[in-house]
């Protein structure tokens, strides 16, 4: 559930000039920032797992619970695997004809 509400914004604001990791903290900050709205479960689970915390001036996450650890390190898998694919089907998209031999030299 977490994970699919978290796709679903990724898919809205990732591209090539913003990567998944910026989309995750903008949205992880967003949601912690603001109490959870009455059945906004993502929410819930999200303020009840996770807090953001000062890294030397900056902000930062942390899983309150052993789940909440858990889930922070699958958000940031997610966030790897989703770029690994981004660039996975821009490589297959392009041809050798897109290099230009003046590049080359």
């Amino acid at each position: 559930m977490i994970l699919k509400a978290f796709s679903e914004q990724l898919h809205l604001e990732c591209n090539r000039e913003r990567k998944p990791e910026h989309v995750l903290f903008d949205w992880l900050a967003r949601t912690l920032l603001m109490p959870p709205a009455p059945g906004d479960v993502v929410g819930k689970v999200l303020h009840a797992e996770i807090e953001m915390i000062d890294c030397n001036g900056y902000p930062g996450f942390e899983g309150k619970t052993d789940s909440g650890c858990r889930l922070l390190e699958s958000l940031f898998q997610f966030c790897r695997s989703y770029d690994h694919w981004q660039f996975s089907r821009w490589l297959h998209e392009i041809r050798a004809s897109d290099f230009s031999e003046a590049g080359l030299s």
